[in-house]
């Protein structure tokens, strides 16, 4: 059994189960299935650190909407395009930083990657390579807010000495090191769409946060060396979950 679970950690693949009924020849493909990986992110003690020196802003949501209203600014939601259809801060745009794999067209390296995201019992999802130019073709001459579910913090306490990641801070790191976006012209919007919408901002779609979930649980297994996402900032005054929101239009933006 230990030597089961040593062999899930050499092949860089956490979560393998450590049980005496795993079979070499499903280790070996969770192995390949890692060895595919290729980086997308640094670790996020790497990334965290290059954002504060460069000094990443982040912006509440009624600060991010008066950027927006100056036609300067363009908010670029980093969600899943399924989770962006569903609903959506009005006026974003949508630039995945991951999507779901499509079963239908597997070839048998994403095949080996289905098998390794199921072994660590999460959603198949794969890495946008080419998030970088797809942000800087949707938004030409614009600066950038970044927006995810929950949206992490660059905020250090005593539990976080690194703050919380998340993918919105990834996608913000992506657009300043390869996208060559200077970090004046890129912001981060705190606690994501899950703010946007207690800010009571317009929401196209419905939304209905879930606070049980993780956000960032579903990580490509090029990023598992990032902490996962600890989930929704909430604040006193909070509005209760229960009812999806559903906003009209307020701007025209």
């Amino acid at each position: 059994m230990q030597a089961l679970a040593t062999r899930g950690r050499t092949c860089g693949v956490t979560g393998v189960p450590r049980t005496s009924s795993t079979r070499p020849a499903v280790r070996s493909v969770v192995c390949r299935a890692a060895a595919e990986k290729t980086i997308f992110i640094p670790p996020w003690r790497d990334v965290y650190n290059d954002l504060r020196t460069k000094g990443l802003r982040t912006v509440a949501p009624e600060e991010a909407a008066e950027m927006l209203a100056t036609g300067q600014w363009v908010l670029v939601d980093v969600r899943r395009p399924d989770q962006y259809a569903e609903g959506h801060a009005q006026g974003s745009l949508n630039v995945p930083m991951y999507s779901r794999i499509d079963l239908s067209s597997v070839d048998f390296a994403k095949a080996l990657k289905v098998i390794a995201f199921s072994f660590n019992g999460v959603q198949p999802i794969d890495s946008n390579t080419s998030f970088t130019k797809d942000a800087m073709a949707a938004a030409p001459g614009k600066k950038f807010i970044t927006l995810c579910e929950a949206g992490g913090t660059m905020k250090p306490t005593v539990n976080f000495p690194l703050g919380k990641p998340s993918r919105s801070l990834q996608a913000a790191w992506k657009i300043i090191t390869e996208g060559g976006v200077g970090a004046d012209d890129v912001a981060h919007l705190e606690r994501g769409l899950y703010g946007w919408y207690q800010a009571e901002l317009p929401i196209e779609g419905t939304y209905t946060p879930d606070l049980g979930r993780t956000p960032m649980a579903a990580q490509d297994p090029a990023v598992n060396n990032i902490a996962q996402s600890q989930g929704y900032e909430q604040k006193p005054g909070d509005k209760q979950q229960e009812q999806a929101a559903q906003k009209k239009n307020w701007f025209g933006f």
